[in-house]
């Protein structure tokens, strides 16, 4: 069977409807079955009070007044001429001794054995009387004597006026529950459409947003409602994927950028090489030099393939018990070479002895990242420091140098990807992958990388490691 979709105001409109019905009908059945309770009571109380004179002027000796004339008895008691009422009073023996009736019945009303049995074993008993109207409520009273049964007496009222208004009541009632719930449903859902609105202008706003249009955004307008809320995730989510879109971009120029650089050099020099013959050792300082370009493109390619597998989480990290300190050790002893040839002083301040869990190689590699982009701008005769300590559970490894700095605008942006502040200074300063993937290695050890940095005055870079 196949399912049917239907919009959503169509679906808040029905089940506010049924809700509405199911309402309406409880309450109305209970003012209905309240209100036959109520007159059918009133009724009750009142053929009940004309029987209990009758049968007090019979116990008190007034039977001869009260057989012959029981309107004109009834009346001086009750102040009134009964109307609408049926009276008559039996013996023992099932005999009619005395009937008064105003009302045309078109039949004889009779009493059941049973309930003469009832009224004889001194029972009051109430019943509803006549297949055709007007019907009758009849109350059958024991005339007691010396605690004996002596006659029974009859008092029955019409129920014409009763049935009349509880057919009024039931036609209102029928006509009243579909009118009341045709006209709420219309105004439920106009009331719905209106509502989702704004739920039809964010589709028609999302259709039109495309990569090529981002700056897009779903006017809200005044709202503080959920739909405003959700139109103000959705242009979150917009400024997300804009910024997604920018970085994907400005990563698909730089690296272009980075790989061209390399192949526009070994093809510049091997069209010279090529332009005439030479002698062994200039083919060779050519050689050299195409190697240096394949070996900085082989670097750019391996940082992008590690990269790319932290990204889909296809990275596996051999873990085991690292000693930071020979590990920092190990590094800088490493980097000494390069910041020497630079004319950089490399120093190891004081280092915590303490181990962590973690990849070897690739804390390695995030240390050696580090002090690299460290001694890389420092200027010559400047220093490069290394030093780690305890801090909370964690242990904080610190490289901090007294180099060209970083400004404030440029800093958030140190751990994108090839993301470089000094322009100028790209091919010395490598690929710009290292932080990023060094940003990435901290994190997957469940750790973090900060820096601080003031333009002419150095960087501090705080690697923070669980113990």
């Amino acid at each position: 069977m196949k399912k049917i979709n239907l919009p959503i105001k169509w679906k808040l409109t029905i089940w506010y409807g049924a809700i509405l019905a199911l309402i309406l009908v409880v309450f109305s059945s209970g003012v209905y079955v309240y209100f036959k309770n109520s007159l059918q009571k009133s009724i009750d109380v009142k053929i009940k009070s004309i029987g209990e004179v009758l049968s007090s002027a019979m116990t008190e000796g007034n039977g001869q007044s009260v057989f012959g004339n029981f309107e004109r008895y009834l009346e001086n008691v009750l102040g009134k001429k009964p109307k609408g009422k049926f009276i008559q009073i039996i013996d023992k023996s099932g005999k009619i001794g005395a009937k008064m009736s105003d009302i045309e019945t078109g039949e004889t009303v009779s009493t059941s054995y049973d309930t003469l049995e009832r009224a004889l074993k001194g029972e009051i008993v109430y019943e509803t009387v006549g297949a055709k109207r007007p019907r009758l409520r009849i109350i059958t009273m024991p005339i007691m004597d010396n605690k004996k049964v002596t006659s029974i007496v009859q008092v029955g009222s019409s129920l014409e006026d009763f049935d009349e208004t509880m057919t009024k009541l039931l036609i209102i009632l029928i006509i009243g529950i579909p009118a009341s719930l045709s006209a709420t449903v219309m105004v439920g859902y106009f009331m719905a459409k209106k509502a989702l609105r704004p739920v039809d202008q964010i589709r028609k706003a999302a259709i039109k947003i495309s990569s090529r249009n981002l700056d897009e955004r779903i006017d809200i307008g005044g709202r503080r409602d959920e739909l405003a809320r959700l139109a103000e995730t959705f242009n979150d989510m917009i400024r997300r994927l804009k910024d997604a879109f920018q970085r994907v971009n400005q990563f698909s120029i730089d690296v272009s950028h980075e790989l061209k650089t390399p192949l526009t050099i070994l093809k510049g020099e091997t069209e010279v090489a090529l332009r005439k013959d030479r002698e062994k050792d200039d083919y060779k300082k050519i050689l050299v030099s195409s190697l240096e370009e394949v070996d900085r493109m082989t670097r750019i390619i391996d940082d992008l393939m590690l990269l790319s597998k932290s990204d889909s989480k296809d990275m596996k990290l051999n873990i085991e018990d690292v000693a930071l300190r020979d590990l920092i050790i190990d590094v800088c002893m490493d980097m000494k070479l390069f910041a020497d040839k630079k004319g950089i002083v490399l120093t190891v301040n004081e280092i915590e002895d303490v181990r962590v869990k973690g990849d070897e190689l690739k804390l390695r590699r995030m240390l050696y990242n580090i002090v690299e982009n460290g001694i890389k701008y420092t200027q010559t005769g400047g220093t490069v420091a290394v030093s780690s300590f305890n801090n909370d559970g964690y242990v904080r490894v610190d490289v901090k140098d007294n180099g060209v700095g970083i400004s404030e605008e440029d800093i958030k942006y140190v751990f994108d990807r090839f993301y470089q502040a000094d322009r100028s200074r790209r091919r010395e300063g490598g690929s710009g992958l290292g932080l990023s993937i060094s940003k990435w290695i901290a994190e997957v050890h469940k750790g973090s990388i900060q820096v601080e940095s003031q333009l002419s005055k150095g960087s501090l870079f705080s690697i923070k490691l669980p113990i």
